[in-house]
């Protein structure tokens, strides 16, 4: 139907064009390029809401597959600085998703400098028993760094925890606004850097290439980078307006997936009034946004890890990750003025808030 009444807008068009009637022609492009304007309005709206995401409502992506070719869990956990975790937890992610009844996705693990919390890492280090059982599990780290002989520590570093032959996705973390020479344009120093972890990909040392930001000014000029797989965006309830405008929009044109963090605002979104919002609550909110195809979220320990992951498994069985109404009372607590949040320092770049 849609198809049927642009074609007859452009009929009217060309046939005005034929009788030389230039004000009805300029007047009927005007008139469709404000209705098709509505009407991607319109289809963001519901896809942000969940009213247009049923298929989006899964618990593994397939635009990121470990090495054995399985797509990875949707909830990636995380090594969390703030905490102490414990070795069993990695474990017990990785058996909860093998006795999942849909078992055929992996785990995703996530650590920053893997000197930061040791009994997490010892238990990633368990999460395999050969090189063949290593294929089946997706490992990503990285490093701040942008010089050659850094970056190629920190790869060492994390290959120490993942079996030593290769790292899944390999993350420039913490991309900031000086280090692009436009909106639209990485430095130098920073492609240099992505060009330096692209030769790991040659070697097969790593297989994706990522960077992370906490700008989304910086996430849309990622996002238009061919040379990176995937990109890290802060997103949650109470940080929305500059991901929804400024980065998701062109990291969906690019088809680049987005790894969501800070869901939870450093658990600071949690509350048991009016509106009761849970860790599941703050997952689902980022997993039901079109372009985000990852959380990643740190559990402090195994009761965390129950609230977050249990609740995703029931939602995989529903069309929506989130109700409209359950998404409306949220956005309306939490939007509006988003600065109104920032007493714990957030957000870094509040004029993309605005």
């Amino acid at each position: 139907m849609r198809f049927l009444v642009v074609a007859l807008h452009w009929v009217v068009f060309v046939l005005c064009a034929l009788l030389d009637d230039r004000s009805s022609c300029c007047a009927f492009v005007s008139h469709i390029m404000a209705h098709q304007s509505h009407q991607s309005s319109v289809v963001l709206m519901m896809a942000s809401k969940g009213g247009d995401a049923d298929k989006n409502v899964r618990m593994f992506t397939d635009k990121l597959v470990t090495a054995s070719g399985k797509p990875v869990c949707r909830y990636a956990l995380g090594g969390a600085a703030r905490s102490t975790q414990s070795e069993y937890l990695p474990l017990k992610y990785r058996d909860m998703l093998q006795n999942a009844d849909d078992d055929t996705g992996a785990p995703f693990y996530f650590y920053y400098n893997p000197h930061r919390y040791p009994q997490f890492l010892s238990g990633v280090s368990q999460a395999f028993e050969d090189s063949t059982t290593r294929r089946d599990i997706f490992f990503a780290s990285g490093g701040t760094e942008r010089s050659p002989a850094a970056l190629d520590q920190r790869l060492d570093d994390a290959l120490a925890f993942c079996g030593g032959e290769y790292l899944d996705g390999f993350v420039l973390e913490y991309v900031c606004q000086d280090e692009l020479d436009s909106d639209t344009q990485l430095g130098k120093e920073l492609q240099n850097a992505i060009d330096h972890v692209q030769s790991y990909v040659r070697e097969n040392r790593v297989r994706y290439v990522m960077a992370s930001t906490h700008s989304h000014r910086v996430g849309r000029a990622l996002s238009g980078a061919a040379s990176l797989d995937a990109i890290m965006l802060r997103y949650n309830m109470s940080h929305r307006k500059a991901a929804e405008t400024i980065s998701f929009p062109e990291a969906l044109e690019s088809n680049i997936p987005v790894l969501a963090f800070t869901t939870t605002r450093w658990n600071g979104l949690q509350r048991e009034a009016s509106p009761t919002v849970t860790t599941a609550d703050c997952i689902t909110f980022a997993l039901q946004q079109p372009a985000v195809e990852v959380v990643l979220h740190s559990a402090r320990d195994e009761d965390e890890l129950d609230d977050a992951l249990l609740p995703l498994f029931a939602c995989s069985d529903s069309t929506h990750w989130m109700s409209d109404s359950k998404y409306d009372d949220v956005c309306a607590y939490y939007g509006g003025d988003e600065m109104a949040w920032n007493d714990d320092g957030y957000d870094e770049y509040p004029d993309e808030s605005l």
